[in-house]
């Protein structure tokens, strides 16, 4: 992993074979950034997980285990409880050109991406909602 920092802007680039999230929080607690906004990301991902919420804090996974370009990432960082968490939705395009899309729960580097973060004035937590079984976004 390489990356900089200028006031409330981090750019990251990962390598082959790290993992998305565990080095996105890496780089977040090195910064010691809690709060933020994702505004994009671009590369290649393998073992991707894509999931789709289908009600009640439940959701359908769709492995993408083959090398994918990371069209688009996008997402937000916070914390619930002092622990940080990331939240990423991608559309990744296989091979051919078939595009999937959802929320990340898993996936690695293939060769290469490159992340930009603004980090957020605002507090961002998040709540666990009974009704939903979501965790939603709070602002302080």
């Amino acid at each position: 992993m390489e990356k900089s920092r200028k006031e409330n802007l981090l750019l990251i680039r990962l390598s082959d074979g790290e993992n998305l999230e565990g080095s996105l929080k890496k780089a977040l607690k090195e910064e010691k950034i809690h709060s933020g906004v994702i505004l994009g990301g671009v590369g290649m991902v393998r073992n991707a997980a894509l999931s789709f919420y289908v009600g009640k804090g439940e959701y359908e996974t769709v492995p993408v285990q083959e090398p994918a370009e990371l069209c688009a990432l996008s997402g937000n960082i916070s914390t619930m409880g002092g622990e940080l968490v990331i939240h990423l939705h991608a559309t990744v395009a296989k091979q051919g050109g078939a595009a999937v899309a959802g929320h990340v729960s898993g996936g690695e580097i293939n060769m290469t991406a490159e992340i930009a973060i603004m980090v957020t004035p605002q507090k961002l937590t998040r709540e666990s909602d009974p009704e939903t079984g979501l965790r939603l976004l709070r602002f302080e």
